[in-house]
């Protein structure tokens, strides 16, 4: 049983303990998800995070449902206020993200635009080649070219991070929480990032390795949808939702 600390061992104990009975209480759920999801990536790119964002959505429903104690439905299969909720929540904060991201890369191209005047005042920016010749010629200053899109992404990275309450604050409060939730995660950004390589990565190596022997297919997005479903899914929702509830009584306290 794991304790009550929102520490990196006692969250990923908790995640990893109930994978077994969060699959087996909610497996008709996490069944529909992963077929919605290997649907969604055969349809065009409009059509696709729309997709994902529906099974993700089935996937959570049931798993925090469960996790908090709500009515479960059929094997956790179900649509009602919490995924209306859920849904809600995702749309905004992939709203968000999508601004921050066109932000920063209205940033990332200026600092792209100013190294490349620095370096050769007559480059012509609407060539390929212009730019190339520009960045060849960068020096030292071509470095920032580096850091920019890096630092950039890290923004990305640490704001997911600190939205990840959002969906079990959401189920657990009965109403939308995006930006609320955003206390609970205060200053715990490390240890929230950690659970997460840690859950993601075993299917980052597996899903490199299935692409080296398979290639691209049908049978291969299947597998992966899988196994994002029936184990990352009950992992991540597990661990969230321990966390999420050490976060509230500490904050509380």
């Amino acid at each position: 049983m794991a304790d009550g600390s929102a520490s990196i061992g006692a969250t990923l104990r908790a995640g990893f303990s109930d994978v077994a009975g969060a699959t087996r209480d909610c497996w008709a759920a996490l069944a529909v998800a992963t077929a919605v999801s290997v649907v969604a990536e055969l349809l065009s790119p409009a059509m696709s995070a729309p997709g994902l964002a529906l099974a993700m959505v089935i996937a959570q429903g049931a798993l925090f449902r469960r996790a908090f104690g709500r009515e479960a439905g059929l094997r956790g299969l179900r649509w009602g206020r919490d995924e209306w909720r859920l849904l809600a929540a995702h749309l905004m904060i992939m709203a968000l993200l999508f601004l921050i991201s066109a932000i920063l890369a209205v940033i990332v191209g200026g600092v792209a635009l100013g190294v490349a005047r620095t370096a050769a005042p007559d480059f012509d920016p609407g060539t390929i080649a212009g730019w190339r010749s520009a960045f060849a010629n960068a020096g030292p200053a071509g470095f920032i070219l580096f850091v920019a899109p890096l630092g950039s992404l890290a923004i990305l990275l640490w704001l997911i991070v600190r939205l990840s309450l959002s969906a079990p604050a959401t189920v657990e409060q009965s109403g939308v929480r995006v930006l609320s939730a955003f206390p609970l995660t205060k200053g715990r950004v490390p240890t929230l990032f950690v659970v997460g390589l840690a859950i993601f990565l075993p299917v980052v190596l597996f899903n490199a390795l299935l692409t080296f022997a398979l290639g691209q297919g049908v049978v291969l997005s299947v597998i992966l949808a899988a196994g994002s479903y029936f184990y990352v899914s009950p992992a991540l929702a597990g661990s969230l939702a321990h966390f999420y509830r050490a976060s509230a009584v500490s904050q509380e306290a």
